[in-house]
Parts: C-alpha cells; sequence; structure tokens
C-alpha cells in the first residue's frame, strides 16, 4: 500500500497544467535529422521537341492475394495519352505490383516510334530508388523484375 501511495503523490506531482503541456512535449521529443534534400530537375521542352512521359502505378489488396498495375505514356506539351495498359496478377505484393506496372509501361514504349526523350513517374520511392542505385534490392522477385525493367528501358 504504500509503494502505492508514493507512486500515485509522484504522478500528482508531475502532472503538467494544460497550458505547458506542448512545451514540455517539445521538451522531450526526439529531435528530428533533416531529410535528405532530393533535387530534380525540371525538363525543359522546345516548342518543336516530343517529350513522353511514362506513368505507372500497382496495387496489392493483401500480400500474396493479388494485384493490379496500370502505365499511361503521356506525350507532351499536349498530356495525349499516347498508350495506356492495365493488368492483373495473382499472387502478388505491392512492390512487385509496381514493378509490373513500370514493365508495362516499358512495354507500351515499344509501340511507339518517335520516343526521343522520357520522363517516368511512378509513387513507389521503394521502385524508384531501386532503379536509381539508391536503394539496395534484396528481394529474389524483385531482383527479377528490376533486372527486365531495365533490360527493357536500354532496348
Amino acid at each position: 500500500m504504500r509503494g502505492e501511495e508514493e507512486l500515485l503523490g509522484t504522478l500528482a506531482a508531475s502532472i503538467t497544467p494544460r497550458a505547458f503541456v506542448d512545451a514540455a512535449l517539445e521538451e522531450i521529443a526526439p529531435r528530428k535529422r533533416a531529410s535528405r534534400i532530393v533535387v530534380i530537375p525540371v525538363p525543359n521542352v522546345a516548342h518543336d521537341e516530343v517529350l513522353h512521359v511514362l506513368s505507372f502505378d500497382g496495387s496489392a489488396k493483401a500480400k500474396r492475394e493479388g494485384g493490379a498495375y496500370s502505365a499511361v505514356i503521356w506525350q507532351l506539351l499536349n498530356w495525349e495519352i499516347a498508350r495506356a495498359a492495365s493488368g492483373y496478377a495473382t499472387d502478388l505484393t505491392v512492390n512487385e505490383a509496381e514493378y509490373r506496372g513500370l514493365l508495362l509501361g516499358c512495354s507500351l514504349l515499344e509501340e511507339l516510334d518517335d520516343v526521343t526523350r522520357l520522363v517516368v513517374c511512378g509513387d513507389s520511392n521503394l521502385v524508384i530508388r531501386q532503379m536509381r542505385d539508391e536503394m539496395d534490392c534484396k528481394s529474389p522477385g524483385l531482383k527479377l523484375l528490376r533486372q527486365k525493367t531495365r533490360n527493357a528501358l536500354q532496348a
């Protein structure tokens, strides 16, 4: 009983008034490191130049229950859709679906004759960073998809 009373007394003495809670929390909050700033160059497009944008995405409801993926090839300056496709496969993780979307976009590029400049856009930090060699690719399934994608982009 005595230990319980001491604990309650300590708690009562350490209660911070509502007006000072934010300041008290700021004092004990861990200091955040400054996140790395990524500088992405803005592409310049001349009026007579043809620029294509490959946008891709992938999604999976739950691990290994299947996923959908898609890709759209846009032609600038008017943002006209040059090609678009989507797919579905069972037994996919979300990252595999993202890679499948990028790979699908690469296959759509093969159908176009006038691709001279390409900008690739996707919302998967993992896929973008692995393709740029900024992040290790350890999963055997993702390694295979990454290599297929690299081969397709170099073709």
